[in-house]
């Protein structure tokens, strides 16, 4: 997997990929050229953890070989930028993760959540996969 990274994927985009929810083909074809934040890895492991043995869930995310990429201070301080949006448009930390991250690599955020793009001057593109 040496493609370019185009996109960052949140917890839901990788969440509906494993459980072949409605918009999982898009995410599919997304995959190669995606990276995920260590924060939304965490993020989408609690969830699959709610249902799934742990092994399990990371036998299952392993099988996808997700770029991860590291959450590291910077992406600590530009995630901050997003936290004016927390209350007005329900950004939680997941969600401000993967949106730094996209910020940081000049890719595309791939969501289902609707207010991302409602939110204003993220600098972010957005592609809502359902």
């Amino acid at each position: 997997m040496s493609s370019k990274i185009e996109y960052v994927l949140d917890s839901a985009a990788v969440l509906a990929l494993l459980r072949l929810e409605p918009g999982y083909q898009r995410v599919a074809e997304l995959l190669e050229r995606s990276v995920i934040s260590s924060v939304n890895l965490a993020e989408t492991l609690n969830k699959l953890a709610q249902k799934t043995p742990l092994k399990e869930a990371r036998v299952l995310l392993l099988g996808m070989e997700l770029r991860v990429e590291d959450w590291s201070e910077e992406m600590a301080y530009l995630s901050a930028e997003f936290s004016k949006f927390n209350k007005s448009h329900g950004l939680s930390l997941g969600d401000r993760a993967c949106l730094a991250l996209a910020k940081q690599l000049h890719a595309t955020a791939v969501t289902s959540d609707g207010n991302w793009r409602r939110t204003p001057s993220l600098g972010v593109r957005i592609m809502l996969f359902r």
